[in-house]
């Protein structure tokens, strides 16, 4: 098995399930409310670095929900909380600008990801039968983790959280595809390339800092097409949490491995 236990078994580790699940919501919706203050350059930057968070909780949900097997679900739980969050983020979107109440959007897309995510879960353990006592609050976190990344990337592109702007800038050019694909490597990637007899959670969280932070990057070079400078900035920022976070992952993976080899490059030619 990749960890086993349970999420307060083997498969907890140095950071508090509970903090990274605090951070994810409050610094999530934090940082998604307060861009629509800042301003064209600090505001986009702000909404991806709430969708960071997220990207980073929803990981670690990932992680402990996969610990029970042996990581072959790690894909599908994710593109299946991914199409939750997308849908609930437009959901909400959508719900809030019919109440006349955009401010509210956000937060409406977060509750209606974490009913549906405990819906599905629900049915996969009372009527499919899956036998994992933490299906339903892992599901439920994956869920909100997914619909808050996909909310703080579409506002940090759109540059608002109202239904309009997203609907413009995000739906119609077709992005909202690319940050579903996006945002679901970006939460399963990291438990599936640490799983193993040694995962480690630091490791782990290592890897979900560098997958978010370079799903910033490309979230910048999306955001070029609606003007402003923000759109490099967010791009900056992004690529260098990318540098930082994936060295730190390269050096715990050295560290905790038996020994390193480099095995040159390919052959010029097949032998």
């Amino acid at each position: 098995m990749s960890a086993g236990g349970s999420a307060d078994g083997a498969a907890a580790g140095a950071v508090s399930s509970t903090m990274l699940l605090a951070v994810g919501i409050v610094g999530g919706l934090l940082c998604i409310y307060l861009s629509g203050f800042l301003g064209d350059v600090i505001g986009p930057v702000l909404a991806a670095i709430g969708a960071v968070l997220a990207i980073v909780w929803g990981a670690d949900a990932i992680r402990r929900v996969a610990s029970y097997g042996l990581g072959t679900g790690v894909p599908s739980i994710g593109y299946m909380s991914l199409s939750v969050g997308v849908i609930s983020a437009l959901a909400g979107l959508a719900l809030a600008d019919t109440l006349k109440m955009a401010i509210a959007g956000p937060i409406l897309g977060f509750i209606i990801a974490v009913i549906i995510g405990a819906i599905i879960a629900i049915v996969a353990t009372k009527i499919v039968g899956m036998k994992i006592p933490i299906m339903l609050q892992c599901t439920i976190e994956i869920a909100g983790a997914a619909a808050l990344s996909i909310l703080g990337f579409a506002v940090a592109i759109a540059g608002s959280y109202e239904m309009a702007a997203i609907f413009e800038n995000v739906v119609a050019t077709g992005f909202i595809a690319v940050l579903f694909i996006m945002c679901t490597m970006a939460i399963q990637h990291p438990f599936n390339a640490c799983l193993g007899p040694n995962e480690d959670q630091l490791r782990t969280l290592k890897c979900a800092c560098s997958t978010a932070f370079l799903s910033m990057a490309i979230v910048g070079l999306l955001s070029a097409t609606t003007g402003g400078l923000g759109w490099f900035v967010v791009l900056l920022i992004g690529l260098i949490g990318w540098i930082v976070s994936f060295r730190a992952f390269v050096l715990a993976s050295i560290n905790d491995a038996a020994s390193t080899k480099w095995a040159g490059l390919w052959p010029k030619v097949e032998q």
